[in-house]
């Protein structure tokens, strides 16, 4: 056997172009024609074997078209590729990102109010107020409910009402609260906790029993609060500075009966009584700024419908007819319209179901209208359409006659943006301090949910569980707010959500009454004491 040479084998050097023409030179031939085949090397005995290319090497795919063009490229064409590849990247990445990011909205506060963002369950208090004894002295605390009127700045007009009327309490002992406790009105600052003025309206009237705030509003521009009060035999309406509570202006104490009817809006204020010979129904008109003086009076069926607008009234029987309040001049104003289903009024524009009839016999007569100041009616929704309605940010919101379809209409044209199955609601509508043009709607299902849909669209965002008797009540920046009543009404609970998952956030039952002023989440206790909730 051949000794093995360990050196690792290479090619033969080839010979010197010299050598070359020397050996042509002795075979004879001068020159190597072109045809010449190569002798094949054959390995001699005892010679080392030529290494051959493995067969991974030879089934290797030979570079593609776009390998052989990135290795002719210069290196400042390679440079500016992968730069342009790693921008790619990082927006690929940033874009989902983007999309894994909660939407919450940002839009500003719808009604101007900014609410509250509590995402943990309130455990501290950051103020407590005795409001029982400072609006209803005397009175059982379990027997009161509170109601609020935000007029901005975090600031609240509230005044006392009682849960037996309420159907709140069925306890006996709430049957005979103090005479006159619904007289009084307070400016609360819910900043702090302090109460600015309390008016009590009972040394404003002649002397009935039983003096109650039936109503209150802005007027001016939001400078004064235009209050309804009535006792057993009298009423009075009159305009109260929102810094001091000092009376500014009042028609002094009138005759009342349960026949009388009362409207505002803007510095329109309309009221309705029998006469006093009892023998006709009579209508005035009355600017908030002056309450003494009565711009219009005429007389009109006690059924007519009774609508103020911020610079008119209408009034309407077999006709509409409009009464402006810079002029107190009558004249006709449209096609009849009805309140008994109802009326919204938005930019100058009333919203109303379509009608058939006047007065008890009143029908629904389909589909909704949209007519401006002046009468004009701007559109006709279509006549399918014929249940309840809201204003929401995005459109009219109304459904059909089940309830179980819900139709979202332009503002400008009456058509439908979109139209979606809703099933059984209770709720449809946006919600104060909201920054998103969602719709929530609360399902009555066994399993009650708030569902929020894309205004735009209609498109279904999330879901989030609640409690039976439920209502959107305001959203924050990311949390919405949830009221939900017990069977007999008489504790509420608040449940907190996540606006982007509807993710349950907390919950708190309250003793008595839960609920939001000012943009606040507070707590009225059997106490009597109101608490500012904080987390």
């Amino acid at each position: 056997m051949a000794d093995i040479d360990p050196a690792p084998w290479s090619p033969e050097r080839p010979p010197s172009q010299a050598e070359v023409w020397r050996a042509e030179t002795r075979r004879g031939s001068a020159t190597p024609g072109l045809g010449s085949r190569p002798q094949a090397h054959t390995a001699s005995p005892g010679s080392p074997t030529p290494r051959r290319p493995s067969a991974a090497a030879r089934s290797a795919p030979r570079p593609g078209l776009l390998a052989r063009r990135w290795s002719r490229a210069s290196s400042a064409r390679r440079i500016l590729v992968a730069y342009v590849a790693l921008a790619s990247a990082i927006a690929g990445v940033v874009g989902f990102g983007a999309a894994l990011q909660p939407n919450y909205g940002s839009l500003s506060p719808l009604g101007g109010i900014a609410i509250d963002d509590l995402r943990a369950e309130p455990s501290a208090s950051l103020w407590a107020l005795d409001l029982a004894a400072t609006l209803a002295p005397g009175a059982p605390a379990e027997c009161l409910r509170f109601t609020t009127l935000d007029v901005g700045r975090g600031l609240v007009a509230v005044r006392a009402e009682s849960s037996r009327s309420l159907g709140f309490a069925d306890d006996s002992v709430c049957s005979v609260v103090p005479d006159g406790f619904r007289a009084r009105i307070a400016l609360l600052d819910t900043g702090d906790g302090t109460v600015d003025w309390v008016h009590d309206t009972s040394s404003d009237l002649d002397g009935g029993g039983g003096v109650a705030i039936t109503s209150a509003s802005i007027v001016q521009k939001g400078e004064r609060l235009l209050v309804n009060a009535a006792d057993s035999d009298s009423s009075v309406v009159e305009s109260l500075s929102l810094r001091t509570g000092d009376v500014m202006s009042s028609t002094g104490s009138q005759p009342w009966s349960a026949e009388n009817r009362f409207a505002a809006e803007g510095d329109v204020v309309a009221i309705g009584r029998r006469s006093d010979d009892g023998l006709t129904y009579e209508y005035e008109l009355r600017n908030a700024s002056d309450l003494g003086e009565v711009v219009w009076r005429g007389q009109g069926n006690p059924t007519a419908t009774m609508i103020a607008l911020d610079d008119r009234l209408l009034l309407g029987e077999e006709g509409t007819r409009q009464i402006r309040l810079s002029t107190g001049r009558s004249s006709a104003w449209g096609s009849p319209i009805n309140t008994s289903l109802g009326y919204a009024f938005r930019g100058g524009i009333v919203y109303a179901p379509r009608t058939a009839g006047t007065g008890v016999t009143t029908t629904a007569a389909g589909g909704f209208s949209a007519i401006s100041r002046d009468g004009t009616v701007l559109w006709t929704s279509d006549l399918t359409l014929r249940g309840s309605f809201s204003l929401t940010r995005s459109c009219l919101a109304v459904t059909n006659f089940r309830g179980d379809r819900l139709s979202c209409l332009d503002y400008r044209t009456g058509r439908a943006l979109w139209t979606r199955d809703v099933g059984s609601i209770s709720f449809a509508g946006s919600a104060p301090g909201q920054r998103s043009d969602d719709i929530y709607t609360v399902s009555t299902s066994d399993t009650p949910q708030v569902v929020a849909l894309e205004g735009a669209t209609g498109r279904e965002r999330y879901r989030a569980d609640v409690s039976s008797g439920s209502y959107v009540v305001a959203t924050g920046q990311t949390v919405g707010y949830v009221l939900a009543y017990g069977i007999s009404g008489s504790r509420t609970t608040m449940i907190a959500f996540d606006l982007s998952s509807g993710r349950r956030l907390w919950s708190r039952a309250s003793q008595l009454q839960v609920s939001l002023w000012g943009g606040h989440p507070v707590d009225v206790g059997l106490d009597g004491l109101v608490r500012r909730l904080a987390d």
